[in-house]
């Protein structure tokens, strides 16, 4: 991936696919179809506009009035001619770039936002900055520019053979005397223009071969100020308790100031490309008319021959000059192109090591059960550092099982390994079959209305918006339940406590049959805890509940807890060793269902629980 040659063929692997992609290849080539086709057009008016300017010079010069008038009227034929196909021109390109452009973020998003790997490959690729920058900026000047490339690379190529001819044949032969030996050049001004050409392209290439480096640490500083600016205004609150204004701004102004640096950097190779570019467009209109004025002096050509030569050879100079021209754009491009290719080589990888059949990783399968099932699960950071040593569990449906343990021994990374998203380890994990639910510790808020937040991530079959309200009085959110339709950003307004309370009114709006909590009662007072928790067991009484918690008061509203122990080779997981008296699971069984205290189908769960604890 560092070398130039190979990044180049990686990203046409990775973005040409729009040209062969079901549902988008037919756009795909009809406008690549309308690029060419317009691409010629231009060329020919051009030659149109070459051929007038020959004719109306020779008039100019025969003091022809007539033919100057008639040539009037032509050139607002060409003039009208060319703007309409430069209007049209330009948007087939355009449409082309926003649909390449949204092709390739389709493409990208569905592997980056796939089976956790946002996440994985925060916690994995460290050299991997910026991905949402990488597929909103870089993307967007990946496509941008490449659909520019090719067409001013098409029509450089058309240009070329089109007014190759045109300088061959006006040049004629220049006669040269070395000594008493003469020789006869032949279309000498297409040499002429073509080591006019080779020669800035070098000098180009050695003074710019910098470029393309230096546009890639500048883009990179360039997301690095974007990325303090977002993590400064998503967390406004806690730097405003904090009183950490003054550190944020440091951290702002060392990331500005190492902006700074990459743009000088940047500024001074393209100031030594600006020096000689600016010089060789000095001289460009200049040296076509030096080269073929022997021949006008001479009587060969006419005033209307000498500008039409010299015009055929600036069209030939401008279309072998094109790396003179594009090469700033084109190093900007090679950054944009190079940070794409990273990101889908990080993913690239993250998917092979993850789905390896002969690696080492945890195998998560949907059970032939309503069974969660845990088999010789051990637990390990992207470094390969133990985490949880193997554990076996089987936890039943309905049942509730509290997991406790020290900060850090890999509570979370249990819950994450059972949602998938957590591959570093071994052993197995086997999911029940019926629904199930995840509640972290901050639940997430799509953009959009609370209806929105409340029914992510899909909305259940036969719930309306008094379903809704009934679960925001039940968690306690009463003054929410006439906002459904207000667009917010609910996680700025909404304090913490009260997002996990909109947490477990998803759940009850949901009903999955299982529900994984990772400290999902963390920002709520005991009352609060103790209510939700309650409502779960009362409108769930079926729904099986894993729990990650240290706070007090949670073991009353679970049958069941595991305690992570540290040891050597990882934490284990064991069941708590102090076991219970028959009055305090009395009391834990009361708590956690609303049930009558008497009959056969209390004495019934009683069993069971005194059984599973």
């Amino acid at each position: 991936m560092d070398a130039r040659p190979s990044s180049l063929r990686a990203f046409a692997a990775i973005a040409c696919g729009y040209w062969t992609a079901p549902g988008y290849r037919g756009v795909a080539w009809s406008l690549t179809a309308g690029m060419v086709l317009f691409g010629a057009i231009n060329v020919g008016i051009a030659l149109w506009l070459n051929i007038w300017n020959r004719d109306f010079f020779n008039a100019l010069e025969k003091r022809d009035t007539a033919q100057l008038a008639e040539l009037l009227y032509v050139l607002a034929a060409i003039v009208v001619s060319g703007g309409v196909a430069v209007a049209i021109h330009l948007h087939v390109r355009r449409r082309l770039q926003i649909r390449w452009r949204t092709w390739l973020t389709h493409v990208t998003t569905r592997r980056w936002l796939h089976a956790g790997r946002q996440y994985q490959l925060g916690l994995l690729a460290d050299d991997l900055d910026n991905p949402d920058g990488r597929i909103a900026e870089d993307i967007r000047v990946s496509c941008e520019l490449a659909v520019e490339f090719a067409q001013s690379i098409l029509q450089c190529i058309l240009q070329l053979i089109t007014f190759l001819s045109v300088l061959w044949v006006l040049s004629g032969e220049l006669p040269i005397r070395i000594g008493s030996v003469e020789l006869s050049v032949p279309g000498y001004m297409v040499w002429a223009a073509v080591l006019y050409a080779l020669f800035g392209s070098i000098l180009t290439y050695a003074l710019g071969s910098g470029l393309i480096e230096a546009g890639n640490v500048r883009q990179a500083r360039e997301a690095d100020v974007r990325s303090v600016l977002i993590r400064a205004r998503e967390n406004a609150e806690g730097i405003a308790l904090m009183r950490g204004e003054a550190d944020e701004r440091t951290r702002l102004r060392d990331a500005v100031s190492q902006l700074g640096n990459a743009w000088q950097a940047q500024t001074r190779g393209q100031g030594s490309l600006a020096l000689l570019t600016s010089s060789l467009s000095y001289v460009a209109p200049v040296i076509p008319l030096i080269l073929a004025l022997p021949r006008y002096l001479a009587g060969d050509i006419q005033l209307g021959g000498l500008m039409q030569t010299a015009q055929a050879f600036s069209n030939v100079q401008w279309a072998l000059s094109w790396v003179i021209d594009n090469f700033p754009r084109f190093a900007d491009w090679r950054a944009s192109t190079d940070r794409v290719v990273h990101l889908h080589a990080a993913l690239l990888e993250l998917e092979e090591s993850i789905e390896a059949k002969d690696g080492e990783h945890i195998e998560v399968t949907p059970g032939q059960t309503d069974r969660l099932v845990l088999r010789e699960l051990g637990l390990s950071r992207p470094d390969g550092e133990a985490l949880v040593a193997e554990a076996e569990v089987e936890i039943q449906p309905g049942e509730r099982v509290l997991i406790r343990g020290q900060s850090g021994s890999g509570k979370s990374t249990i819950m994450r390994a059972i949602a998938g998203v957590w591959p570093w380890g071994h052993g197995a994990v086997e999911l029940p079959k019926a629904s199930m639910a995840f509640m972290p510790q901050k639940p997430y808020f799509p953009l959009g209305t609370l209806r929105d937040a409340l029914l992510y991530p899909e909305r259940p079959q036969g719930v309306d918006d008094e379903d809704l309200r009934e679960a925001l009085h039940k968690v306690g959110l009463d003054h929410l339940r006439g906002r459904l339709g207000e667009t917010e950003r609910w996680d700025q307004i909404l304090s913490g406590g009260e997002q996990q309370r909109v947490a477990f009114a998803r759940v009850l709006i949901q009903k999955p049959a299982w529900v994984f909590m990772d400290e999902a009662t963390s920002a709520l007072d005991e009352a609060g805890q103790a209510n939700v928790m309650r409502l779960l067991a009362d409108d769930l009484p079926k729904t099986a509940v894993v729990s990650i918690g240290h706070r007090p008061g949670l073991e009353e509203f679970h049958t069941r807890e595991l305690v992570l122990e540290p040891g050597k080779q990882g934490a284990q997981l064991k069941p708590r060793t102090d076991r219970l008296s028959l009055r305090d699971l009395y009391r834990r069984m009361a708590a956690t269902s609303r049930a009558e205290t008497t009959g056969p189908g209390f004495w019934s769960s009683f069993r069971q629980t005194l059984l599973g604890r």
